[in-house]
């Protein structure tokens, strides 16, 4: 282990604190330095972190939150910049992932953290071919916890994500345990372990160990992540409500359907055609932004992001 943002966390900063600065694995650190020293060539780089173990309660979170930090920190050193870490760089749920990337500055770290529901594989998947699509000038660190690795789409575990990390219970249900796969790891970790769910069909770059601690503070993370639920839990409900069911339909139809009028449409539903072109208007202004087609993202991706490989682990904490 060795101490990252020692400047941020002099002594006394943590119960127990035996020097400044907070611990992180030195393999995991290094391999961060690799991609916080090509962001500034016009790339965005995509990780994915899961849990083989139990898809809850591993430490996802506060491991994904010291993972951003260390990378703005070392962001900020290589390139001599000043780009925060704080609350507004988490986000809990896919729609929120492309707006929040225009507010942040470049090079920032953006974390999808946990959000699971019927529709989490279909929004994630719009979201990321969205945000690939508009985003990928805007050359950010994004960090995405999944429930399973082997749920992903092909071609995001693949090919447009550049590592993948499993934050796993180890033992008696102990946290702060990880296996890093780099990009050439990963890949293979996916073609040879997904007809089976086998996280073990294949050894990962590095194994390494966390330790606790929110960066953002745990009552600061708690309250964001339960406003932001509850807000989307009630903007699902009045998507839901009859009128705006019947509004979609509209859309739908008069879309797809390319023969069919606003006129033919307004007397098949029963109202105006003024009311139809505002269903129509406030439709389209809601998924603006959100729906859209697989582009490419000319995204390259670090091939050498593999220290490590062959190593058994990090270095233990001391």
């Amino acid at each position: 282990m060795v101490k990252y943002c020692i400047d941020k966390y002099p002594m006394g900063s943590f119960k127990g604190q035996k020097s400044p600065g907070r611990y992180i694995d030195e393999t995991l650190h290094d391999n961060l330095q690799i991609l916080a020293q090509n962001i500034v060539r016009d790339l965005t780089f995509l990780i994915f972190v899961f849990s083989s173990t139990l898809e809850v309660g591993t430490g996802k979170s506060v491991f994904i939150q010291q993972i951003a930090e260390a990378i703005t920190e070392q962001v900020n050193k290589l390139h001599n910049l000043n780009i925060p870490f704080d609350i507004n760089n988490i986000v809990f749920h896919p729609r929120d992932l492309i707006e929040r990337s225009f507010k942040v500055p470049k090079y920032s770290v953006i974390i999808l953290d946990e959000w699971t529901d019927a529709h989490f594989w279909s929004e994630l998947g719009i979201t990321l071919r969205e945000f690939f699509r508009k985003c990928r000038q805007l050359n950010l660190f994004m960090i995405c916890v999944i429930p399973n690795f082997f749920e992903l789409p092909k071609g995001y575990a693949i090919s447009r994500s550049v590592a993948a990390i499993d934050v796993k219970f180890v033992g008696n249900f102990e946290r702060g345990f990880f296996d890093f796969y780099s990009f050439k790891k990963k890949k293979e970790l996916y073609l040879k372990g997904k007809k089976n769910y086998d996280y073990d069909v294949v050894k990962p770059s590095f194994i390494g160990r966390f330790t606790d601690g929110f960066v953002v503070g745990r009552e600061i993370y708690l309250n964001r992540k339960r406003l932001d639920l509850e807000r989307h839990d009630k903007q699902t409900k009045e998507i839901q409500s009859p009128t705006a069911i019947k509004k979609h339909i509209f859309h739908q139809i008069y879309t797809n359907l390319p023969e069919m009028t606003i006129k033919r449409l307004a007397f098949a539903f029963g109202t105006s055609e003024r009311s139809c072109k505002r269903w129509l208007a406030e439709v389209r202004a809601g998924i603006e932004g959100v729906v859209g087609g697989e582009s490419g993202s000319g995204t390259e991706l670090l091939n050498n992001l593999n220290k490590s490989d062959d190593d058994d682990g990090g270095e233990e904490e001391e």
